[in-house]
């Protein structure tokens, strides 16, 4: 799903020349046989070059995957995998380090509260053109979704509720847009958010829009994060700030309204604004 703003047409052709540039070198996909992959497996699941993974809407119990990622990506190119639930509380629900071209659709998770996360892309090797779509985490631990030096990646919709942090996290990833976030309760009496960038997060990246309720923030970036700009927010009873931007730069956040403790937060972030949002009053700092 292309969000097409002229605010972000820098990031889409980068995006779009990194992922011309991989396919150059790919070769077409194959369909593995994922009828072979158990119902509860007793050892995570490797994804290999190339290959889609269909599920068709099968459940996967990962509860005998308790120091890994049930799902695991490592210094892979083309992998697709989608229509799976996840549950049974797996370390990881998804385990990617390293990925390229690497497209996540329809991926569900369920009741996993003792998860440390659901998707994790890992830092210290880069994960290169990423796709993500229809996402949900339901009664999960950890974030729902978390990047880590993820550089081009374009997500859909992503819907989380009751999760242990964030509904998305974003760290030190650059050239990217997300449609949609939706949260309830996302670490609810804590300082995590529905929608969250730390860690030098940036630049060109894009939120069409952030929907949160009763989480402990709505919308938060953070620690350096840089060149944002969130389109519309909607977002009540966040146990702390509704719209904190902290400790960063070059953040906009365009219209829509805020509710917190603190409804909307400006602290240490030159050139950022917080524009026709109703804040229920002034910013404050």
């Amino acid at each position: 799903m292309k969000i097409t703003t002229s605010k972000n047409k820098s990031l889409l052709v980068s995006a779009l020349a990194g992922l011309f540039t991989l396919c150059l070198t790919s070769t077409h996909a194959l369909a593995a046989d994922t009828s072979q992959i158990p119902d509860v497996p007793t050892q995570s699941i490797s994804l290999l070059d190339n290959e889609t993974y269909d599920f068709g809407g099968r459940t996967i119990d990962g509860s005998n995957i308790t120091n890994d990622g049930l799902f695991r990506c490592m210094n892979r190119r083309g992998v697709t995998i989608k229509n799976v639930t996840v549950t049974g509380s797996p370390r990881y629900a998804l385990f990617a380090r390293g990925c390229s071209s690497f497209t996540i659709e329809n991926f569900t998770m369920v009741n996993n509260p003792n998860s440390v996360g659901g998707i994790r892309f890992d830092q210290g090797t880069a994960n290169l053109s990423v796709t993500i779509n229809n996402i949900t985490a339901d009664n999960q631990g950890g974030h729902a979704l978390e990047l880590w030096d993820v550089n081009g990646f374009e997500i859909g919709e992503v819907f989380a509720r009751d999760t242990g942090g964030c509904g998305v996290l974003v760290n030190r990833s650059r050239n990217g847009s997300i449609y949609r976030v939706t949260g309830y309760n996302n670490d609810q009496n804590g300082g995590y958010a529905t929608m969250r960038f730390a860690n030098n997060a940036g630049p060109n990246l894009f939120v069409e829009k952030v929907f949160s309720r009763d989480s402990g923030r709505g919308l938060f970036t953070v620690s350096g994060s840089y060149g944002i700009e969130v389109n519309t927010v909607d977002i009540y009873r966040a146990n702390k700030e509704g719209i904190y931007i902290q400790d960063g730069s070059d953040v906009q956040v365009n219209k829509g309204v805020s509710r917190g403790s603190t409804n909307c937060r400006i602290r240490n972030s030159p050139n950022s604004s917080i524009n026709a949002v109703d804040c229920g009053g002034s910013v404050a700092n």
